[in-house]
């Protein structure tokens, strides 16, 4: 199967254009697909970390990070060796 991509600036085109490619037997139309995911990691992270270079990694930690700071939100703050211990040790 042989897949083509069409990038149509003018929106005003792709009704007709539609009813065309119907028209031609075993022609499929789809909507585009954003398949790009890829970030700079460095723009987050100093060291460039792998997993800040994909968008919904990035996306996921914000949210994160935006439920935490609701009110009646709950979570555990590690500071030092000891809390990460203690925490790991609670498990």
């Amino acid at each position: 199967m042989t897949q083509i991509v069409l990038n149509i600036e003018d929106a005003s085109l792709i009704p007709s254009l539609k009813k065309i490619l119907r028209a031609i037997k075993g022609v499929t139309i789809s909507k585009p697909q954003n398949r790009s995911y890829r970030v700079d990691p460095y723009e987050i992270s100093p060291s460039g970390d792998s997993f800040f270079a994909d968008a919904r990694n990035v996306e996921a930690v914000e949210e994160d990070i935006a439920k935490a700071h609701q009110p009646g939100a709950k979570f555990t703050r590690l500071e030092s060796k000891e809390d990460i211990t203690e925490f790991i040790n609670s498990l």
